[in-house]
Order: structure tokens, then sequence, then C-alpha cells
């Protein structure tokens, strides 16, 4: 239509070029119908349209080409071999944790460089795309400026409320990345007060519950402590557990994962040796004597047989394998004979 009114200006319409302007500049229409810029002013001041400034036409371009590629956004690589699958598993999980997702971008915002480096790197392996890297102060953003990308994780997560079902069904690479970037992101290594145990807290029970899931597929046990007023916590502890999550898992930022290896070197030196306490519970029963007589037969002192077969006591490791239902495979014979011992509904053996 516009090659039509070409080399005819006189013939040109007013109202035609008035609405040629709601989409184009003043400088566009002349070079797309070859006429000057007075006369496509002129013909616009006959229809009482306010012309534009350089500075309103330049504002006007801009936005006018944020709008265009929301319609037609730059297109990505969709992960498609199972270490780009890894890597955009990282990725959801860190944003789950602790990202932002709007409809056109998507943005890490922390305090550690090794964690935004690391959520970066994952982000070019997945899509294919160098995302855009800053620093304020002791702060890290990456914003990763793509549409589809934006929208892929809004729609795998349902806006950040539910672990993609591609994580759920995958296998345990798969499992094991989007379980290490939510416990960068939300995660810690917690050895304070003699603890060693890795905890991770979200406001969200349902997503605790499903990471646990996770978990055992990945055969770590954990458990989910429901609080009042703070945000729920999911905690794993043992050191079989440390070493299984260690070995598959692990820590991108670097400071929990030294934590988490040093707790794992003191746990093999020095971890408290449960089976003292049930060889206790057994020659009790069997040799049916005095309390100082078993101390010697078992070289403990006769105070601590004493306050464990009565259950005054129970060393907190043993409260925690129970906890874990990491018992040995007679609890069930030794639970009947000492009351103070709890139920359990599922025994996991020991190994």
């Amino acid at each position: 239509m516009l090659n039509k009114f070409q080399n005819h200006t006189k013939f040109l319409p007013p109202l035609f070029i008035k609405k040629l302007y709601k989409r184009m500049t003043g400088v566009e229409i002349a070079e797309k119908l070859g006429i000057s810029k007075t006369t496509v002013y002129n013909k616009l001041r006959k229809v009482n349209v306010k012309i534009r400034n350089n500075k309103e036409a330049q504002k006007f371009a801009y936005f006018r080409g944020r709008f265009n590629n929301n319609n037609h956004p730059k297109p990505i690589a969709y992960p498609r071999s199972i270490k780009e699958k890894v890597a955009e598993a990282y990725a959801i999980g860190a944003v789950m944790g602790d990202g932002y997702v709007s409809s056109k971008a998507v943005r890490l915002k922390v305090t550690r460089k090794d964690f935004r480096d690391g959520f970066a790197r994952c982000i070019k392996t997945a899509y294919h795309f160098q995302p855009n890297i800053r620093e304020k102060g002791n702060i890290y953003v990456c914003d990763v400026c793509r549409i589809l990308v934006a929208k892929r994780i809004r729609c795998l997560t349902e806006d950040l409320k539910e672990v993609p079902n591609f994580v759920m069904d995958g296998s345990q690479k798969i499992k094991a990345g989007f379980i290490k970037g939510f416990s960068d992101a939300e995660g810690c290594f917690d050895d304070s007060h003699n603890k060693r145990q890795i905890v991770i807290t979200q406001k969200d029970t349902k997503i605790l519950e499903r990471i646990q899931k996770l978990l055992l597929d990945l055969k770590i046990q954990s458990i989910i402590y429901r609080k009042t007023k703070n945000p729920d916590q999911l905690v794993i502890s043992l050191l079989r557990n440390l070493r299984r999550y260690k070995d598959m898992i692990s820590f991108d930022i670097g400071y929990k994962e030294k934590k988490l290896r040093k707790a794992i070197e003191y746990l093999d030196n020095y971890a408290y040796d449960t089976n003292a306490y049930w060889n206790c519970l057994r020659k009790w029963e069997e040799y049916e004597t005095s309390f100082r007589n078993l101390a010697r037969i078992l070289n403990i002192k006769w105070g601590t047989i004493r306050s464990w077969i009565r259950g005054v006591r129970m060393p907190r490791q043993i409260k925690k394998d129970i906890q874990y239902k990491d018992v040995p495979k007679d609890y069930g014979k030794l639970q009947r004979e000492f009351s103070f011992l709890p139920k359990i509904s599922k025994i996991v053996l020991m190994k």
C-alpha cells in the first residue's frame, strides 16, 4: 500500500500519514514513502497532530522496540543432553531459593560471588548464551534477559511454587543438580553446639517434602521440622547421609563445602559407638546380673549402665538413629523388653 503513494505526494491523505505516525517516526515515514520530512510534518499539522521532538522520538522508538521484542523474543536453545538438563535443574533450584522471575527476565541477587558465577555457568550451559553479571559492593547479580527463559521457568515451576516434573521424574544427576541449586540458595551447614548437619529452610512445606522425596531417591535420609513462627527446616545428619550428600550433591559455595568436608573427617575419627548401647541392653537380658558386674564385662561405668537400663538417659546419637529409623535388626525384641524405647512404624536395618 505504501508503494501506491510513492512519488505522488500531493495525493497522500493526511489521515493516512496520521495512521502511520502512530507506529513509525517521521523519518521512517519519509524514507518509506520517498518524500521529505517537511512534507510529512506539514500533512500531520493539517490534522492537528502534535509533532514529537527528538527526545520524544527516541523514547518512542525505544519502547516500540521493547514491544516488538515481546512479540518476537530472541530464540533460545532448549536443553537436550543430560549435562544441559542438570545445569537447568541447578539454575531452577537456585531461582526457587534466592531468585526472582518476571515476565521478561530472571534475576539472581546474592552475597556470594562463587554462587553467582556458578549460576551464570549453568545458564550458559543450559541455554547457550552468556547472561549479564554485575556487582555493587558486596552484592552480586546475574540477569538473564530472555523472555523465553523466564517463561519456561515460570511454566515448569508454576510460578516458583512446584518442583518441575522433569526433576521429579529425572535421573539421579538431574535430581542432585536441583537439590544442589536449592541448597546453595536456602541451605547451610550447621556446626554450632556440636551439631554437624545440613539445614535447608523454606516457608513452603510442600517444597521441602518434594526435596525430601528427591533425597530418598538418592538414598539420603532427612527429617522435616515444622515450626510455628519460623520457616520449616529440612535436616540431614548422620555420617552416612552426610558422606553420600557430599559424594552425590555437595555445595557449589566454597565455605559450605569446606564445613561439610571437615564434619565428615571429624565423624570418621570421633563418631559415637552406638553398638555399646545396644550391646548393653542385650547383655542385661542375657546375663540377668547386677549393674556393676555388667559394667565390668562391658568396661563401662556402672552409673552409665544403670541410666541406660532404666531409660533415665539415652545417648544423643541413639535418639537420632531412632528418629532416622536406623536401628538394629532385633530392635522390635528390645522394644518389647524396654518400654522406654519408642515404637517406629517401619524399621530400616543397620548396615
